[in-house]
């Protein structure tokens, strides 16, 4: 299973011809050279935390990475829940919202600011503003310790 990933991570980061290619390596998210060889790969991921633990429990264990904008580097990388990994993704920029969890509400006229995790929304609220909205989310996230990739505010 490391060695799947690790192949897996190699040709997203590296291969033009993957389909993933483009939100990876065509983006700058690559494999730390450090962690290059298989085993140096294999013996840093396997010593994180948590690995035993959630490889015993679960084969539906994912390698993720802190900061969805940087690569797979030393001090970046965790083993996580799917939905763990689910939570911490970054925008896509798909669609016409500028923030995740952040959108404009036709029905009621005003901005929400939504969480989901585990596949239940655990948050909502109705702000005025979409900075409001974006405030409420980031305050939520922090105050609960939540594994949610936080947005920077463009403004």
């Amino acid at each position: 299973p490391v060695y799947d990933r690790y192949r897996s991570i190699l040709g997203r980061c590296n291969d033009e011809k993957h389909p993933s290619y483009s939100y990876y390596g065509a983006r700058g998210i690559l494999l730390d050279s450090a962690l290059m060889p298989f085993t140096a790969f294999r013996d840093y991921v396997t010593s994180l935390p948590n690995y035993s633990e959630l490889a015993a429990k679960s084969k539906k264990v994912t390698l993720d990475r802190i900061d969805p904008n940087v690569g797979y580097t030393v001090g970046n990388l965790r083993w996580v829940s799917p939905s763990v990994q689910v939570a911490n993704t970054r925008y896509s920029g798909k669609g016409s919202n500028r923030y995740t969890g952040v959108n404009w509400d036709k029905v009621h006229n005003c901005w929400k600011a939504r969480i989901s995790f585990e596949g239940k929304t655990i948050f909502t609220k109705s702000c005025s503003s979409e900075k409001d909205a974006f405030d409420a989310r980031v305050e939520f996230i922090k105050t609960n310790n939540l594994p949610h990739f936080v947005q920077e505010w463009l403004g």
